[in-house]
């Protein structure tokens, strides 16, 4: 196997499920998430050589990436860097689904417990162009001016 340490670019995907502003546990390990995105097919052929394990749903390629937040050492890991198109830092909960921009990946190779790979750590994102994400706890958007105080027939209970 080759032996790989280098920083990996990838530019000009979509950017999905951002929880870069604090690490997430969703499996116990505390970690920064990025989905990305593309419908280019040479894109994600050339990914997929690159050792990231690409996925495909209706003709969109999507890889997941992460940054763990502790070392192997215990030491804390610094966080994902998040920068605009103008490579000033920005709030990086303000990314919402649908971003475009470009991201740097550390890959190396391992070699634990009979296992042998390339691993993939994110390192940086670029947002090109930013779909604000707006949370919403209901998940409606606002509609008139809120008046429930008419008529209201009762829903069908099906």
């Amino acid at each position: 196997m080759e032996n790989i340490k280098r920083n990996y670019r990838i530019d000009n995907v979509e950017l999905n499920w951002a929880k870069l502003d604090k690490p997430v546990s969703p499996f116990g390990t505390l970690q920064w998430e990025l989905q990305v995105a593309t419908t280019d097919k040479a894109k994600a052929d050339e990914l997929a050589s690159n050792h990231f394990n690409v996925k495909e749903k209706d003709g969109t390629y999507t890889i997941a990436l992460k940054r763990k937040a502790i070392k192997a050492d215990g030491a804390e890991n610094k966080p994902v860097t998040v920068v605009d198109g103008n490579l000033q830092p920005m709030d990086a909960s303000k990314i919402g689904n649908g971003s475009i921009g470009n991201v740097i990946v550390y890959q190396y190779s391992y070699d634990m417990m009979g296992r042998q790979g390339v691993g993939s750590s994110l390192s940086g994102v670029q947002v090109t162009e930013l779909r604000e994400y707006n949370p919403s706890a209901s998940g409606f958007d606002a509609i008139g001016n809120g008046d429930t105080s008419g008529d209201v027939e009762e829903a069908p209970i099906f």
